[in-house]
């Protein structure tokens, strides 16, 4: 068996969310059980795969290249030249194109490289961007009659539409291209028209396996690809990408904390990071457009995004992506009942912004001004060391997604012995153990998506929980406890032996050879 990944996102090339951990990571402990995996990526400027190309094709008089990167587990192939060059991730305008020439690269690799060969190959494509991957090599497997299965791993479902223009224009993925789905071989116009265009339907109908990142977030998929398609679906979690003893080494090794695990350290720690420690850490960007925008807007108001507080006091951190989905916009509209209800109340805010979000960015930044005893906003991408630090040094992590299909930020937070105030949407329902109902295993609290007076009413009764815990009270050291324990639960081990099972069983079937 060959298993071969395509993902827009690897932690080693480019990242701009949680997406980027999982498929290097889940590639990298399917092989310690034995199984060899390929990951393909694009480059967006990262890397000059043109440099040292171990493939390169011109399309439209435009040089794309292939470059190995054998160093890294698993083995990443990144791929470059034309769109795939545009250093934003997710370029508005751009995307569906990016996706799309993607393919065609990836299309035209594996009609040379996969001459001749035998063996059973699993193409696992991660969100829709790789959807178009998939139909190009579901095209070219029916062409060479390679013994192919096709999953579909989603993290975070859309309803994009694709028109068949584009997928002939770009991807050569043409009316009369054939294809393999679950009415048999047939050409794409057939399987388009029955997706109505919508490009994860599209999918839907023509891979083998369709895996999700939670057992929740099964209900959204079926209500965006349809009842009929339950039969194809499952879940394989994602793990933390943190664990208590890293976070104990760090915390040892690079800020000289003795036992990190006691409450009166950590309470000392706290009050540091928020007094003198925070002037010191800064930020990165990923888009030089993003960078130069927020530099101005910082200049404008004459802010310094990482100067200390004057005093110490409960501390709320958030992480994450400033897109719609992650519900930030929320606590900007809870920051002055949160600030009633503890007027010593520190949050801090750090979030990862792109092109599409720079009027969230300046709501932000201004709200600094109105709150300037409470708020911090760290407009770029943190560092993990430096996002160890705040998750270790809080009372609580706060997570308001709109929707959410797993929740890394919640075991990352976790894992450092912090419990979590989330939404109860998607994967942060099944991870986040109510302490309010859960009294042994509890790790946070869940409030009503969208329900600012809930939202606060939950985060506050954390915070204020686990402050008594610097006052050495049982119930918020046995929270912290059962973070740890609860985080460890969801490990790549487990999710790689889900995943590979998953893999043999769509080995095993066999397809209806002709519409």
């Amino acid at each position: 068996m060959r298993a071969i990944m395509f993902t827009f996102e690897s932690t080693y090339v480019k990242k701009v969310g949680g997406l980027a951990e999982v498929p290097p990571r889940l590639g990298e402990a399917m092989e310690k059980l034995g199984l060899n995996i390929e990951l393909f990526t694009p480059s967006h400027s990262v890397i000059d795969t043109c440099r040292e190309p171990v493939f390169e094709v011109s399309i439209n008089d435009v040089n794309y290249c292939v470059s190995k990167l054998s160093n890294l587990k698993p083995i990443h192939y990144v791929v470059g030249g034309g769109v795939l060059d545009e250093p934003s991730v997710y370029p508005p305008g751009k995307l569906m194109e990016k996706s799309l020439m993607f393919a065609r690269v990836i299309y035209e690799y594996f009609k040379e490289k996969l001459t001749g060969e035998k063996a059973e190959f699993i193409f696992h494509g991660h969100d829709w961007h790789s959807i178009p991957v998939l139909l190009a090599l579901n095209a070219l497997s029916v062409k060479k009659d390679l013994n192919s299965r096709f999953v579909l791993h989603v993290h975070l479902g859309t309803r994009n539409a694709v028109s068949l223009d584009e997928l002939c224009r770009i991807a050569l993925l043409c009316e009369e291209t054939y294809v393999r789905g679950d009415h048999g071989i047939a050409e794409l116009k057939h399987y388009y028209y029955a997706s109505g265009g919508i490009i994860e339907r599209l999918a839907a109908l023509t891979v083998d396996k369709i895996v999700t990142v939670s057992r929740n977030y099964v209900k959204n998929l079926v209500r965006l690809m349809g009842p009929d398609k339950l039969s194809k679906m499952d879940y394989v979690y994602n793990a933390s990408p943190l664990t208590w003893d890293e976070v104990v080494k760090l915390l040892k090794s690079k800020f000289g904390l003795v036992e990190p695990g006691n409450h009166v350290n950590r309470l000392m720690f706290r009050d540091k990071l928020l007094t003198n420690t925070i002037k010191f850490i800064g930020v990165s960007y990923i888009e030089q457009d993003v960078e130069k925008y927020v530099k101005s807007l910082i200049a404008k108001y004459d802010l310094e995004y990482n100067s200390t507080f004057k005093s110490s006091g409960p501390l709320i951190f958030m992480i994450g992506r400033l897109s719609s989905q992650k519900g930030f916009d929320y606590v900007l509209k809870a920051l002055d009942k949160i600030v009633f209800m503890e007027p010593r109340v520190k949050l801090v805010v750090a979030f990862s912004p792109t092109t599409w979000d720079l009027e969230a960015v300046k709501a932000w930044i201004e709200a600094v001004l109105s709150f300037p005893d409470n708020l911090r906003v760290f407009p770029g991408m943190l560092s993990r060391d430096h996002a160890v630090l705040f998750y270790y040094a809080s009372n609580a992590t706060l997570i308001p997604s709109r929707n959410e299909p797993f929740g890394l930020v919640a075991l990352e937070s976790m894992a450092t012995g912090t419990p979590v105030s989330a939404s109860k949407v998607g994967g942060l329902a099944d991870i986040v153990l109510d302490v309010r109902r859960e009294a042994q295993n509890g790790v946070g609290v869940l409030f009503t998506p969208g329900n600012i007076d809930d939202l606060v009413d939950s985060t506050m009764h954390l915070v204020e929980l686990m402050e008594k815990g610097y006052e050495g009270a049982r119930e918020a050291l046995a929270i912290r406890a059962s973070c740890i324990k609860r985080a460890e639960e969801f490990d790549w081990g487990s999710s790689a032996r889900k995943t590979i099972d998953l893999y043999n069983e769509i080995l095993k079937r066999t397809w209806i050879k002709r519409y």
